[in-house]
């Protein structure tokens, strides 16, 4: 390990399996998903969520030096959800070990899933809100994320130094 990579292993805040997302001090908070800066052309559900990306469409997002924790790489994206709807969001099966997400206001978290119980503000024309957070990697991808309420479950591709097909 290099000098610059022990400078930037972080002590998570939480780090397991599954968490109750903390919904607690939005970044942001939006009327419409666009008003926060998550267009159609982002990662999304519908009417659920949008993974606020750096890039647009199909181009991949930088695969950048961020901090690192256990041989995970942080690639900070936001997370857009529509106030109220409740979602889990999980690491697909098959990249468990090389993947982990977190979005929260209280420090770094690493989870293979995400319980959403739906979150609200009592902000007015908060019908959207934005958390701070992004995915782990053990290495770049075209990384699935799985997008499940009681009616659907979706899997988004979200291009992290490489292009999604």
């Amino acid at each position: 390990m290099s000098a610059s990579s022990r400078d930037s292993e972080i002590s998570p805040h939480a780090d397991g399996t599954a968490f109750q997302f903390e919904c607690d001090n939005p970044i942001g908070i939006g009327q419409t998903a666009a008003d926060l800066g998550a267009g159609a052309e982002k990662p999304r559900v519908p009417e659920v969520l949008s993974i606020n990306t750096a890039s647009t469409g199909i181009d991949p997002n930088q695969w950048s030096a961020g901090v690192t924790s256990d041989g995970f790489q942080f690639q900070k994206m936001g997370l857009v959800m529509k106030a109220g709807t409740a979602f889990m969001l999980s690491v697909p099966a098959e990249m468990r070990g090389r993947m982990k997400i977190g979005w929260s206001n209280s420090g770094y978290t690493l989870a293979d899933e995400l319980v959403i119980a739906g979150c609200t503000s009592a902000q007015a024309n908060a019908n959207w809100l934005v958390y701070p957070g992004g995915f782990w990697l053990k290495e770049p991808g075209c990384v699935p994320l799985e997008v499940t309420t009681d009616q659907t479950n979706q899997t988004i591709n979200i291009p992290i130094g490489k292009t999604c097909p």
